[in-house]
């Protein structure tokens, strides 16, 4: 099935209201050094495998892959926020850790793609850093119809309003409020995050603060003979002397 067909667009009419949700794998180029191209890779591919399961299993439509990130349509809200939570639980790989950006908005769909500047908001949501940066991150469009499947009690979700957040492109007067989906699994995720930051940047501050000196030991001197007194024979037929021991 086509893109078009799932949308149910037409050549004359490609517009769609859809769910847009954008991954994006967190310190991918840190990990990457870290276990070498060849594992990389094959986390990549296990990583994608994982999102493609959960995709149909939500009744998502997949893009593309871009680079590191995945990119995927669903027809509601609900289920792309069902399917952020799940891919964050279950990355493929736990070195593997996800921010997931999802908006609500109008595109048009031609070629199996979509375009629109709602897809662009989408992917600069996945790009939002917060403390312990693991999350899902939504847009107002994406809340509202959020809480109206699921209501604004329920008690495993609440929303966190990022007022200062920065989309790149986008001014803050223009553009919808950005909100941090909070469980109790990315509440201690985060926790977790933080947590290890903080000893790894103690660690850093106590190996750049130990100063190391070397002191140098002093060299052996060595005893100094007493030779006597010097004599010197004097030869009137030659001008130079010569030193006798």
């Amino acid at each position: 099935m086509s893109l078009q067909e799932w949308a149910n667009v037409t050549e004359y009419d490609p517009r769609a209201t859809l769910a847009i949700v954008f991954t994006d794998i967190i310190d991918s180029t840190k990990l990457s050094r870290a276990v070498g191209d060849k594992n990389m890779f094959d986390m990549l591919v296990k990583h994608f495998e994982t999102a493609r399961s959960l995709c149909l299993l939500h009744d998502g439509f997949e893009i593309k892959l871009i680079g590191d990130a995945y990119m995927v349509v669903f027809k509601s809200a609900d289920p792309a926020l069902q399917f952020a939570l799940d891919f964050r639980r279950q990355t493929g790989d736990a070195r593997i850790d996800i921010r997931v950006g999802i908006h609500v908005g109008q595109v048009r769909v031609r070629d199996n793609d979509i375009y629109g500047l709602q897809v662009n908001l989408a992917e600069r949501l996945s790009h939002v850093h917060v403390p312990g940066e693991t999350g899902v991150f939504i847009s107002s469009s994406a809340k509202r119809d959020i809480e109206s499947e699921y209501g604004s009690d329920h008690k495993g979700l609440r929303f966190l309003s990022l007022s200062a957040a920065k989309l790149k492109g986008f001014d803050e007067k223009e553009r919808e409020a950005v909100w941090q989906v909070v469980t109790p699994e990315i509440r201690a995720a985060r926790t977790a995050r933080l947590a290890e930051r903080t000893r790894q940047e103690l660690e850093a501050r106590e190996k750049s603060s130990t100063t190391v000196i070397q002191v140098e030991e002093p060299r052996a001197r060595l005893p100094r003979l007493d030779l006597g007194p010097r004599r010197y024979n004097v030869n009137p037929d030659y001008p130079n002397r010569t030193k006798n021991n």
